[in-house]
Order: C-alpha cells, then structure tokens, then sequence
C-alpha cells in the first residue's frame, strides 16, 4: 500500500508539475497576446490623435490666419459699400484695402484654405483683380474723379456666403465661443 500511495503521489505531483507548467506556458502566451493588443491600440490612438492635432491645428490656424481676417474684412466692405457717396476717396480707400488685403491673404495663406473653398476663393480673387485693375485704370492712370463710382458688378457673394459658413463651422468645431466664458 506504500508503494502504491508513493506512485500515486508521485502521480499527482507529475500531474500538479504539468499542469503548473502548462498554465505558466498558457499564461505566457496570453501575457503577451494581451501587450501586442494594448501596444496595437495604443499606437492607433497616437495615429488617430496625430490626424486629430493635425485637423484641428489645421482648423485653428486657418480662423486666426486667414478666414477670420477674410471675414472682417468683407464686413467692413460691406459696411463701407452701404455708405459709398459718389466719388468718395475716403471710401474707395476703405474698398481698395480691403479688396488689396483679402486677395492678398488668400495668395499669401493659401496653404490654409480649405479644399471645397478653392473654386469660392478663385471667384473672389478674380473679382477684386478686376476691381483693382478697373480701379487703376480710373482712378490712377487716367485720373478720373468724374466717373461717381468703380464697380465691376461681378462680387461673388455665394463665394463670401460658402467662407462664412466654414469660418462658423470651424469656430463652432473649436469651441472658441465656449473659450471666451
């Protein structure tokens, strides 16, 4: 009977030696598995904040630099246009100025407008190339005080319609409202 009890505590042992070998083996294995899927997750959210910085630097520069200038700038033509006399240098100043700094922002920031807003923003180049060449032409070369107005009549106002609704999109998107309380 000692024989057989040491045989099968010699048994017992194999299997408890066995088994703790399997189950470090098996834990082992699964340690593992478990850090190359935190390390997998991990380096997708480095590479989804990464998009997400780049996005929203994107969008954050493009209202600092470009669209909100752009956009004060058509509000004071705008107002400017609403009190335009005939003849009024002091108002076509105010046009030239702000047609000059518009057109020169988007040359200039080019690399901040945003992709759907390049044909807009060609609209609007084109139009104050013209103003400001009609513009030399009247007022500059040929010294024309008796023409009331210069105009070229062809503002695309969908154009500044389709920047404003971006510049809100991306000041809505920034949160620079809830920034300011």
């Amino acid at each position: 009977m000692k024989e057989e009890t040491k045989i099968l505590l010699e048994a017992v042992a194999n299997l408890v030696a066995n088994g703790l070998l399997v189950s470090l083996v098996l834990g082992y294995f699964i340690t593992k598995r478990d850090e190359k899927i935190k390390n997998s997750i991990q380096e997708e959210f480095k590479r989804r904040d990464v998009f997400f910085n780049a996005q929203f630097n994107f969008k954050q520069r493009a209202v600092e630099e470009l669209l909100g200038p752009v956009m004060m700038h058509l509000k004071r033509s705008a107002m400017t246009l609403l009190a335009y006399q005939p003849n009024s240098a002091y108002r076509e100043d105010i046009l030239k100025d702000c047609n000059e700094t518009v057109r020169d922002l988007f040359l200039k920031k080019s690399f901040l407008i945003p992709t759907e807003l390049l044909p807009d923003v060609a609209d609007l180049i084109r139009h104050y190339d013209e103003w400001l060449q009609l513009y030399q032409q009247i007022r500059i070369i040929q010294n024309d005080r008796k023409t009331p107005f210069v105009f070229t009549y062809n503002f695309p106002k969908k154009a500044e319609e389709n920047i404003l609704k971006i510049y809100e999109a991306f000041r809505k998107e920034l949160k620079v409202e809830d920034k300011l309380k």
